[in-house]
């Protein structure tokens, strides 16, 4: 027969903390987001700011450049899929000067969420628009909970239930035209959020088994 004394069982509690990964670029050759493309869109992404003020004091900025291509845009893709539950905020600024557009189209940017490992990845994207005052460096915020967004797919779910989204498009001043768009971008940043372990350990519960009865 086998006798076991001074047994310890404990339970611990282990907090969680939230950290953060940056999806940020301000275009000065140290962000992380590496593969900026134009679709009809001219693109350049070390362009030295042409409105460097104090709204942005940038050396350089993404310059778009829509020459009147009928959906142009500026695009990246994610290493991995946005996470809209817990982070649902995209940020950035932009100018946009009266002297670099032709047509009468309304200002704004609009910011378009797809699944870029789709064959037709609009089909199934989310989008938000914002209205943007031209000849001044503005901050646009980009809430996938808590703005008005339009999913081109009626039937798709509202863009903090989906983890399908790795691929981020900004077009400037609507598509399905030909009018001319010059406008300059910067300081664009996502976080992902996740939960982690931060190793700070708390006992809620432990028992000797050093006297009779039962656990208590």
């Amino acid at each position: 027969m086998y006798f076991f004394r001074h047994i310890f069982l404990c339970l611990f509690s282990v907090p969680a903390i939230l950290s953060a990964q940056a999806l940020n670029d301000n275009f000065e050759g140290n962000g992380s987001i590496s593969n900026w493309a134009g679709d009809a869109c001219g693109i350049n992404t070390r362009f030295v700011n042409p409105f460097k003020n104090a709204q942005n004091t940038s050396d350089s900025v993404l310059s778009y450049a829509d020459n009147g291509g009928l959906y142009a845009n500026v695009r990246f893709d994610a290493s991995r899929n946005f996470s809209l539950l817990e982070n649902h905020v995209f940020t950035l600024k932009i100018y946009i000067p009266s002297s670099g557009l032709t047509g009468s189209q309304s200002n704004q940017i609009s910011l378009k969420l797809q699944d870029g490992t789709l064959a037709e990845p609009w089909t199934t994207q989310s989008e938000i628009i914002k209205s943007v005052v031209l000849n001044q460096w503005q901050t646009i915020t980009f809430d996938f909970k808590n703005d008005n967004y339009l999913n081109l797919n009626g039937g798709s779910l509202p863009p903090i239930q989906r983890t399908d989204f790795n691929r981020v498009l900004l077009q400037i001043n609507g598509e399905n035209n030909t009018d001319k768009v010059r406008a300059y971008i910067d300081d664009f940043n996502y976080a992902y959020v996740k939960v982690v372990d931060n190793k700070n350990y708390s006992l809620v519960w432990s028992d000797e088994f050093n006297g009779n009865g039962a656990l208590d």
